[in-house]
């Protein structure tokens, strides 16, 4: 089946917030197996709202708003879809209740508005909330189906895992047919991974295949259709083996939700490896990334913030003569980052960042021009030039990724 989306916002159309809940429900569909061909966001206006419900059912089995279920007057999108299939609103008894009872414990008066979030459409079937106030609907027609859901994240998210989720898994036999695997790759191109696995790729309906690219790693997503949880489990490990037999070399975590950066930390952790960096370009964020993941204080003792030349030179040991001779930006630098830091803090390896972000050109070097060094504790060193393509930040968040990419590639693959 084939669904759309249509998230419901002027804050969203303004660039004010991001729709990760968009995002959250289009990564579950895909998981179900569920195709997203669709998205649209639209304005607090009953018309935008009717215009693309009347697009989405044309084209759609299964139709999901998200957003305009608060208790304001332009809090619309029950109203909207109750006209555009005909049907009337009535309170929710038992969630018009809730609503009561949650404002006499807070000793605020109840007003008509706050009571829309318990308006109901005729013949739908009410998804409860378990965060918040507003109540979703699932409604059923012969060509369509509806599913209306609240905006705010830490509303929407429990909702779709808790409700949803067991919602159309009745009432579309999901959960017993489909399985999923979703592999994780670094250290390959995107268009070489998919060149190296086309064939599989294009001769493969069951299960499917699809490729989602980020700038430093690969993930492929498997969906498998069977009669049952094992048979569907045997067609996802047939295709991961033919998947691992062409770039199984590249392959490093299986799972839902995998942070590259938190996977590199944590075989660190696991393989007692201890770790500092001499950031210049970077400016703390290289290790700023490191203590995010948990437990990170056993192998990260601390780091080095040497943006200024001298401080290089007073903090690390970087010679003054070695910047003056192959400027700041060079792999000789980027050595002398490495190997400074990893002896002065004893540490199994450094990683050294140095280059140029932007948004002016330094020394003759271009913005994107990034020299990344991995010191070892045996005397080894590994340095790599890298020429990004972006703003200030993309640069600065490449170089990142990088020095984990190259942690992995050197110490821990």
């Amino acid at each position: 089946m084939n669904a759309e989306i249509i998230s419901v916002g002027t804050e969203i159309l303004l660039g004010e917030i991001v729709d990760t809940n968009a995002v959250y429900l289009s990564q579950l569909f895909a998981k179900l197996g569920i195709d997203v061909f669709n998205k649209i966001t639209v304005g607090d206006n009953e018309k935008n709202i009717m215009d693309a419900l009347e697009v989405a059912s044309k084209r759609s089995d299964l139709v999901v708003t998200i957003g305009g279920l608060g208790p304001t007057e332009d809090d619309i999108t029950k109203q909207s879809l109750a006209k555009f299939v005909g049907k009337n609103l009535k309170h929710d008894p038992e969630v018009l209740q809730q609503i009561t009872d949650y404002f006499k414990k807070q000793n605020r008066p109840l007003t008509k508005n706050n009571e829309r979030q318990a308006l109901l459409l005729d013949g739908a079937k009410p998804i409860h909330n378990p965060n918040g106030l507003a109540l979703g609907i699932f409604y059923h027609t012969e060509q369509t189906d509806y599913i209306v859901l609240p905006g705010p994240p830490s509303e929407f998210e429990p909702m779709v895992d808790e409700k949803v989720l067991p919602l159309l898994s009745q009432q579309y036999g999901l959960e017993k047919t489909i399985q999923s695997k979703t592999l994780h790759f670094v250290g390959i191109g995107e268009a070489d991974l998919a060149a190296r696995v086309d064939e599989i790729v294009r001769n493969q309906s069951n299960p499917t295949i699809a490729l989602y690219f980020k700038p430093t790693d690969v993930t492929i997503r498997l969906t498998a259709k069977a009669n049952s949880k094992l048979a569907a489990e045997e067609i996802l490990n047939h295709t991961k083996k033919q998947l691992l037999d062409r770039v199984g070399e590249f392959f490093y975590a299986e799972g839902d939700r995998v942070s590259f950066t938190d996977f590199v930390v944590n075989q660190l952790i696991k393989r007692n490896i201890s770790l500092t960096a001499a950031e210049s370009l970077t400016g703390g964020a290289f290790e700023s990334t490191v203590v995010e993941t948990s437990g990170a204080a056993t192998i990260f003792p601390g780091g080095f913030v040497t943006y200024a030349d001298e401080v290089k030179s007073k903090l690390i040991g970087v010679q003054p003569a070695t910047i003056e001779e192959n400027t700041v930006v060079s792999r000789q630098v980027a050595e002398e980052m490495a190997r400074g830091a990893q002896k002065t803090l004893d540490t199994d390896i450094a990683v050294s960042f140095t280059g140029v972000a932007g948004p002016g050109a330094l020394e003759h070097h271009q913005p994107g021009n990034v020299w990344i060094g991995l010191a070892k504790r045996d005397g080894s060193i590994v340095t790599k030039e890298f020429n990004f393509v972006g703003n200030r930040e993309k640069i600065r968040h490449l170089a990142v990724m990088n020095g984990f990419r190259m942690i992995w590639e050197n110490v821990i693959k």
